[in-house]
């Protein structure tokens, strides 16, 4: 009878094990502790870029879209700072691929709600800029020589190409990428609140398929207002981070066109045949001339 229960009494405490840790989790989770800080989180003023300190998840993990705010830096940076702000909120939020070819631009269209007179008495106490993070699919890169030149002519305040900046490879041998662009609020409440934000874009070279085209799919970028106060001290400044908390996009859909596997024989001899007369060609040239 003793051995009997033996099995029994294993799968009791398996089971109060596993209860008392889902209970811990719970109690424990964001959501428990207020939704307020839920997808309110910091970071030093020291720190140029939110995508900084999460570059191996984007690069190891990027197939998933992921909050980039539920991650902090140390609790005790954030304490004490203002999460309950009342800024003006993200009410659409739309993008398209616009061109043609192998370069194309992504166009973002954001909308805020009702944010002239919000936006001004915000900006008089907040430094503040909209961030957006776009995690490339494969097959896409962005230049970060040329987004420098956005930067530089002040189209936006700053960008940056985090992940594989490898211009030369091709989609089958590069990995993906993210991008991270920080957007000026101050022109907004003169724009009735749009904001167009224009991400220059190249397809690499993909590999062969018998379809001829290869396809890649845009997902929803992260969007954040990033913001602190304008009489901060430097040595204790964090920047506060609020996921706007967009819905989802509808998906863009790029399809690149490539070369088709059956016609390898044929292109390769072709292209032998035309380097060999090329060479003779060549030779016979500096023979007789």
């Amino acid at each position: 009878m003793a051995a009997a229960s033996g099995p029994w009494l294993l799968v009791v405490v398996v089971a109060w094990v596993l209860g008392v840790a889902a209970a811990s989790s719970s109690s424990s989770s964001p959501g428990q502790a207020g939704t307020s800080q839920k997808f309110n989180k910091c970071m030093p003023c020291s720190r140029r870029y939110v995508a900084d300190s999460y570059l191996d998840t984007l690069i190891g993990q990027l197939a998933q879209h992921r909050d980039l705010t539920e991650t902090s830096d140390s609790a005790d940076s954030c304490k004490g700072l203002d999460y309950d702000l009342d800024a003006p909120m993200l009410t659409e939020l739309h993008s398209e691929l616009v061109g043609e070819g192998s370069h194309r631009r992504l166009v973002y269209h954001v909308e805020f709600a009702n944010c002239a007179d919000a936006m001004v008495n915000f900006l008089d106490n907040y430094d503040a800029n909209l961030v957006v993070i776009e995690n490339l699919p494969n097959g896409v890169f962005a230049d970060p020589f040329e987004l420098q030149h956005f930067v530089e002519r002040k189209v936006y305040l700053d960008m940056a190409v985090f992940g594989d900046t490898n211009l030369e490879l091709p989609s089958a041998l590069s990995n993906r990428s993210s991008v991270e662009i920080h957007v000026d609020l101050a022109p907004l409440a003169s724009m009735n609140c749009n904001l167009v934000i224009d991400l220059p874009l190249h397809a690499r070279y993909p590999p062969l398929d018998a379809s001829g085209y290869a396809t890649v799919e845009f997902g929803s970028p992260d969007l954040l207002l990033r913001y602190r106060k304008k009489d901060t001290v430097p040595e204790s400044c964090s920047w506060l981070l609020k996921d706007l908390d967009a819905a989802p996009v509808e998906k863009a859909t790029w399809r690149i066109p490539c070369g088709d596997e059956a016609h390898i024989g044929f292109v390769s001899s072709i292209t032998f045949l035309s380097a060999l007369v090329c060479s003779i060609l060549i030779v016979i040239a500096a023979l007789f001339y």
